[in-house]
């Protein structure tokens, strides 16, 4: 937010006492007071925004005298300050900076958990399950057994149409030796089941190496996407108080305010008014707002916004 931006919406301006009520004030600009909370917070969380007041308020602020204009900034002042002291605003606050770093609480929960999670307890768990596994196939009579082989060999099949050339040729030895263990279901169940949970074993331990080998890389991903994540979480951390932006805000205004020369000289250059000063035609766009907006409210504004940084300090 530039100084130009505090000084239209007052946001450099505000304080709680008043010289009107803030509601007469804001019926007369045709304002309500959502269109100004949101001014407000897009003026603080945008830094090179612009004014978006409605042309009827404009029209109404040239109307005033300087008195109703210094009025009308202390009283647009009070219902600024206000609502960036109000919990709405606070959670408004939150709910865009989370979006700004992207950051949650289940994003956090994520990043923690892979955090603790180690290549260790994925070969642990794996072991475990491979274990549970086994304990149920050996709990099996061999004609269940013969059901699941049956199962399996089209399934290997099916695997090998689709396979490149490696691994069709191990999808191909499985296959062999399944169909050389097949008839044992029938002539020989009980040497059926040892030779077959034998394979099973084999079979589970490298498909298990494989799959091992895959979650490192992917477990190595997600640490990396969960180290840039803290990075992004410390970052909203360190700016979830809006209180240090609002005092630089305020701060450059007060500085700003304070450098105009509200008695420069004007002529008329053609159809436009230029400084008399070459060096005051180079000043900004804020300086020379704040020239046209006039002393009186000028100053005003730069004391409430002194009053308030003095609050924030």
């Amino acid at each position: 937010m530039t100084p130009r931006n505090a000084t239209l919406l007052l946001l450099a301006g505000a304080t709680l006492w008043l010289a009107a009520r803030p509601a007469d004030v804001l019926t007369e600009l045709k304002l309500t007071t959502e269109a100004v909370h949101d001014q407000t917070f897009y003026q603080l969380t945008t830094e090179a925004a612009s004014v978006d007041l409605p042309y009827e308020a404009r029209q109404v602020g040239k109307r005033l005298s300087v008195s109703a204009r210094t009025s009308a900034v202390r009283a647009m002042g009070a219902v600024v300050r206000t609502y960036v002291q109000s919990a709405g605003f606070r959670s408004r606050y939150d709910r865009w900076l989370q979006e700004q770093y992207q950051v949650s609480d289940q994003q956090t929960a994520d990043a923690r958990q892979t955090e603790q999670t180690s290549m260790a307890n994925v070969r642990a768990l794996a072991d475990q399950q491979v274990g549970q596994t086994n304990a149920a196939f050996a709990q099996m009579p061999p004609a269940t057994l013969a059901m699941m082989l049956q199962q399996q060999m089209t399934q290997l099949q099916q695997q090998i149409a689709d396979a490149d050339a490696p691994a069709k040729a191990a999808l191909t030895r499985d296959l062999m030796v399944l169909r050389q263990l097949q008839p044992l279901a029938t002539t020989k169940p009980a040497e059926f089941k040892t030779q077959y949970m034998a394979f099973l074993n084999r079979y589970m331990a490298r498909q298990m190496s494989h799959g091992l080998d895959n979650e490192e890389t992917r477990l190595a991903d997600s640490k990396a996407k969960a180290a840039d994540y803290r990075s992004r979480l410390a970052q909203y951390q360190a700016n979830a108080n809006p209180n240090p932006l609002l005092k630089k805000r305020l701060a450059a205004f007060v500085a700003l305010a304070e450098s105009v020369d509200f008695d420069a000289k004007v002529s008329r250059q053609g159809d436009k008014l230029e400084f008399v000063r070459a060096d005051y035609r180079q000043q900004s766009d804020d300086w020379k707002l704040l020239y046209r907006i006039g002393r009186e409210p000028v100053m005003a504004a730069r004391d409430m916004a002194r009053a308030w940084l003095k609050d924030l300090s």
